[in-house]
This record gives structure tokens, sequence and C-alpha cells, in this order.
């Protein structure tokens, strides 16, 4: 009777344990698996997602469109994401992911808006949530960004992701959670460069790929990015081949290509229009806040130089322009704010736009004097042209706008 009660016991046991999740430590996955894939999406049969598909679903942290249809290419909402990011958090803290059901009058995930308040301290999720408040139809309707995405599930993590690959820059994105991501290999982007995209609409496939790699660190991707040098790869130069004298000075490639390439785009690769579109922009845009603030006898202090040094060297890379080029531009927005400040102090009432009236003849002056080098004019802009358009850069600046 005593064996026959073991056999019984150890039998219920062993049928119990069968139902129950697989545990993240026995799968390997940091949230468990709540039930079993069955082939039910066909649409995503042989898709670049279906396993990812496979793994969102038996995590229960993703459904599809009807039992049979994924439908990957279609994108998600603000209100979709956000009650997944909450079946995420729920999960990787051991919870089951299942959100309240919401009350009679309110949206239906209005209980996921309520627990992520609740328990995530993460500013920049706190940030995104606000949105329900002041544009609910709106955000909760429309369909959200790839950075709104990856915002809201960086910001429910436990902990750090583990670099798993050396990416020193994302092409298109400065944001370190972007970085992250890429270095765990949740990310990879979409072309060869490792463009990220970050105002594209995201995806249910992007989604779900994300997500998977999250959730199953055996998923994550290994990667080495190719990298973009504007003035090498597009302009065929040394970046720091003279392009431009301005008052005597030479001015590197390095320094001037960002705006001789967006000239040629904007100019449709006219060689005439878009050279002397892109020496008028560095005369009224780029270079004058130097040359004023250096008659001015104005510098910047040892300290904040050394800061402003430190941060054009963490971007370097950033939109295939060197850390020279956005050290310059950091000091130049420095330098204007410091001159305005510096006229403003002696009339209070007159001294920005005094102070203004004197750039804007330093400008004329710079745009008198300036004149294109040898190995500026001697270039084929027409073929800079054609290679421009076939890198990824126009897309990485003009994304955003």
């Amino acid at each position: 009777m005593r064996k026959s009660r073991l056999a019984a016991l150890f039998l219920a046991l062993t049928m119990l344990l069968c139902t129950l999740p697989v545990s993240a430590d026995e799968s390997g996955w940091l949230v468990p698996k709540t039930r079993t894939y069955d082939g039910r999406f066909t649409d995503v049969k042989g898709a670049w997602c279906e396993s990812y598909v496979e793994t969102v679903y038996q995590a229960g942290l993703m459904e599809g469109k009807s039992t049979t249809k994924f439908d990957a290419a279609s994108s998600l909402t603000g209100a979709q994401i956000t009650v997944i990011t909450a079946r995420l958090r729920s999960l990787l803290r051991g919870g089951d992911g299942v959100l309240p059901a919401p009350g009679e009058s309110e949206a239906w995930y209005q209980p996921a808006v309520d627990y992520l308040n609740s328990h995530c301290e993460d500013d920049s999720v706190r940030e995104i949530l606000k949105r329900f408040d002041r544009t609910t139809l709106y955000f909760a309707n429309t369909p959200c960004t790839r950075f709104c995405f990856v915002a809201m599930l960086a910001g429910v993590l436990p902990d750090p992701l583990p670099a798993i690959n050396e990416v020193r820059i994302v092409p298109d994105s400065t944001d370190t959670r972007v970085l992250a991501f890429y270095r765990a290999g949740v990310l990879n982007g979409s072309d060869a460069w490792g463009t990220f995209g970050e105002s594209a609409s995201l995806t249910r496939g992007a989604a779900a790929a994300m997500l998977a790699r999250l959730a199953d660190p055996a998923q994550r991707l290994t990667f080495t990015l190719k990298s973009l040098d504007l003035c090498r790869d597009v302009l065929g130069i040394a970046p720091d081949t003279a392009l431009l004298t301005v008052s005597g000075e030479d001015i590197p490639a390095e320094l001037f290509a960002e705006q001789l390439c967006t000239s040629l785009y904007q100019w449709e690769g006219s060689a005439k229009n878009a050279q002397t579109d892109a020496i008028l922009f560095w005369c009224y845009h780029q270079g004058p806040f130097h040359v004023m603030a250096k008659d001015l006898g104005i510098s910047i202090p040892t300290e904040e130089q050394e800061a402003l040094q430190l941060e054009a060297e963490e971007i370097g890379g950033y939109l295939g322009l060197s850390a020279a080029y956005w050290q310059f531009r950091k000091e130049g927005i420095l330098l204007n704010g410091m001159m305005n400040n510096l006229y403003v102090a002696k009339d209070w009432k007159n001294g920005s736009a005094a102070y203004h009236n004197e750039l804007d003849k330093r400008c004329e002056a710079m745009a008198q004097n300036a004149v294109p080098t040898t190995a500026l004019e001697s270039m084929d802009l027409r073929a800079v042209y054609q290679r421009l358009m076939a890198s990824p850069f126009i897309a990485w600046k003009f994304q955003n706008q």
C-alpha cells in the first residue's frame, strides 16, 4: 500500500511538472515558456522572422492578428507596445505576464499603462507614458517608432545586457540605449552599415525579433558593421585635404564634407550650384563663430574644451563624420552663446541684436574671401553625387526631418 501511494504521488508530481512552464534556467531563456507554438501563423512560414515569432508566441509576449496570421509587415501602435512592454517586465521578474482586465469605462490598454506607472521607475518610460494623458488617442492608435520601442524595452530590463559585439557607434543614432542593444546583439541594423532608422515605424516582425533576442540569449546576433567615412568613401579624398580657403585659412575636407554632400543632394547633383551653396553655408553657419571669437579674444575654458573633445570622440563616426567635425560643431555652438552673452552683458537691451549684426558682417566678409582649392575645383562632383546616393548618408541625416 505504501509503495502504491508513493508511486501515485510520484506520478502526480511528474504530471504537474510537465504542465508547468519551462523555467528560464532550464530553457536558457530569461522568461518562461508559457505555451507551445503549433505553427499556426502560416503567413510567416519560411520568412526571416519565423523563429522570432515562434519565440514571442511561446513566451506570451505577442499574439497574431488572427489565429492563423501574424502579419509581420504591419505596424505596432503606441498602445500595443505599451502592453507588450508591460508583459515583458512582468515575465522578467517572475510574473505570468497576464495583465488585469480593463474597467468598464477604461481603454483596453489602460491596465498596461497603470502597471508600468506603478512598477517602472525609468524616466524615459514614464515620459512616454505621459503621452497617454497628453495625446491619448493619437499615441495609442498611431504606429510607434523603432526608437520608442527600444526606449520602452530598455527601461524595463532588470540588468544591463552583456556585450557580445564591438560596436563603437551606431551610424544614425547617438542614443546609449540603442548602442547597448547593438553591442548585445539585440539589434544589428537594416544594412551592412548597421542603419537603425530610429524614426521608422516599428513593424510586428521587427518587434518580434527584438523581443525574441531579449528573451532568448541564444538568438542574439554577432556581427561586424561596415564603416562609412564621408571623405574617403563619398568624396574620394583624405579627410585632411584642403577644399576651401577662407581669409587665408585652409578648411579641411572633414569639416566641409557634410555640407558639400548635403548641398549636392539638395541640388540633385548640380555641381556648380551645390559648390556655391556649400561655401555660403560654411561662411554663414559653420565657420564665422570661430573666426569672430578669435578676433574678440574669446576662447573656451580648458575644462569645457576637454569635455567637448570627449563628447566628440564618443560620437566620431556618427553620420560618417569624424570626431574633429563634431568637436568643431560643438565648439561653434558654445562660442556663439559665449559671444552673445558678452554683448548682452555690455548692453542687455540691444546687445543680442548688435552681436548678430556684427556676426552678419563677418559672414559677408568670409563669403567674399572664400576661394575653392584646386582639390575642390578638380573634384568630379557628379561622380561624388552618384556615390552619395548609393551611400546611407542621406537616409541617416534626413530620417527625422
